[in-house]
């Protein structure tokens, strides 16, 4: 019996000794080199590490961080309290300067989803940038100027969301931090030389069009004289330098540039839609003008150069928006550009 068993076990190893492989013929997954859906999920992953917005991230230099927001506040602590806020508080073509900083930082938290979906890296280029924007700080506290520093702000932001966050991070925040420069004063000697020219053309355009109306205005250089043709009563106006518009058209530019970003347009139409704020805001300021030369040659000539001198202004610089956005969703009805982004589909995880 153990012998018959022994050349059992003796056979059936020597059969599978010689046994070959049958090979499988394909499959039509095989053939069309698809996988089978396993799980629709993404798998668990590990917590993100310390200091990094997501898992994969490069981790923050938290060390450093603190180091550059701190010569940040040291550097710029000065140049607000000394030039930037003064200006905001007196200068009308700066003053809509305080709202520059919360616009960009909201403009931010509306991409925060789409920021969300970036590898956070770091740059080295970023720390060139940052070196630059401190010599041009000192550049202007060694030569006792306005205007270096306050232009080194937004190139020292970039630089450090360079550096810390990498060069996707900063592809899309380009705009909220080139925003920061509608902060910046417009130098005095460069206020000059612009509202002159936009003076003597609200001048002579205002002029003009109230002849139309039949109004005899008259005048030389930026005054403008006429009578009333009913009360007999001699009126004389200065187109001052807060009446060239050049306040109004800093602070329609500054607001319109925020409109123009968040259309659908393609960036050359945004372009376009952005430039419409020159001739719209010069429009504006020639209408105001016009209406108050009209208002005191057919009307009250007190409620003209008083009440309605004050209040048109911020009056057509809300219709003047108005305007410009008109223009813009037309712009987007135009191209066939959509305001609504279609969200994107959820991709199936094989293995």
């Amino acid at each position: 019996m153990n012998d018959l068993t022994n050349a059992t076990i003796a056979q059936d190893a020597g059969n599978t000794a010689n046994a070959k492989v049958i090979p499988v013929p394909p499959t039509e997954s095989d053939a069309t080199g698809e996988k089978p859906a396993v799980s629709e999920t993404a798998p668990d992953l590990p917590p993100p590490p310390p200091g990094s917005f997501g898992a994969g991230d490069a981790p923050l230099n938290i060390p450093m961080l603190i180091a550059v927001g701190v010569l940040f506040a040291a550097m710029y602590a000065t140049t607000f309290a000394k030039f930037l806020i003064p200006r905001w508080n007196t200068d009308p073509a700066a003053q809509h300067g305080w709202l520059i900083i919360p616009i960009a930082a909201g403009v931010t938290w509306m991409m925060r989803e789409k920021l969300k979906r970036l590898v956070v890296s770091s740059h080295p280029g970023g720390i060139a940038v940052m070196a630059v924007a401190c010599l041009l700080h000192l550049f202007e506290k060694a030569m006792d100027l306005n205007g270096p520093s306050p232009l080194s702000i937004p190139i020292f932001v970039a630089g450090a969301v360079w550096h810390f966050l990498g060069t996707a991070f900063l592809r899309e925040l380009a705009f909220p931090i080139a925003y920061l420069l509608f902060m910046i004063p417009i130098p005095g000697g460069f206020t000059e030389v612009v509202s002159f020219p936009l003076r003597i053309l609200a001048t002579n355009g205002s002029k003009a069009i109230a002849q139309l109306f039949g109004v005899d205005v008259y005048g030389a250089g930026m005054n403008l004289e006429f009578n009333q043709p009913r009360g007999y009563e001699h009126i004389m106006l200065e187109v001052a330098d807060p009446c060239s518009g050049l306040h109004s058209l800093m602070a329609i530019k500054a607001l319109h540039a925020i409109t123009a970003f968040l259309t659908r347009l393609k960036l050359g139409w945004k372009w376009v839609l952005f430039m419409c704020a020159i001739p719209i805001a010069l429009a504006a300021n020639l209408t105001r003008i016009t209406l108050i030369i009209l208002i005191g040659a057919y009307g009250d000539k007190d409620f003209a150069v008083n009440a309605f001198h004050h209040w048109s202004s911020p009056m057509l610089f809300i219709i003047a928006f108005g305007i410009l956005i008109s223009i813009g969703n037309f712009m987007e009805w135009a191209t066939g550009a959509k305001r609504d982004e279609k969200p994107e589909p959820k991709a199936k995880v094989t293995v």
